[in-house]
């Protein structure tokens, strides 16, 4: 099974859904605030963008993925 639908992967502390979140800019490598998860796996979490509610089309693996400092 893969980390997406075997459940025994963890799924980080903090990264569960509703918990705002920063995301890891890929073309810069800077954090970007203002997102939340919308579902967590153990492949990573999907977010959603809290300015208009869009879904991001993709999973961030959990090291692109943190706690919202803001």
């Amino acid at each position: 099974m893969s980390p997406v639908t075997d459940p025994s992967f963890p799924v980080p502390a903090g990264l569960r859904p509703g918990a705002r979140v920063e995301v890891r800019n890929r073309f810069d490598g800077s954090w970007s605030a203002g997102f939340a998860v919308e579902f967590a796996t153990g492949a990573g979490c999907q977010v959603r963008r809290l300015s208009d509610g869009s879904l991001l089309p993709l999973v961030f693996p959990h090291h692109e993925v943190r706690g919202d400092h803001g």
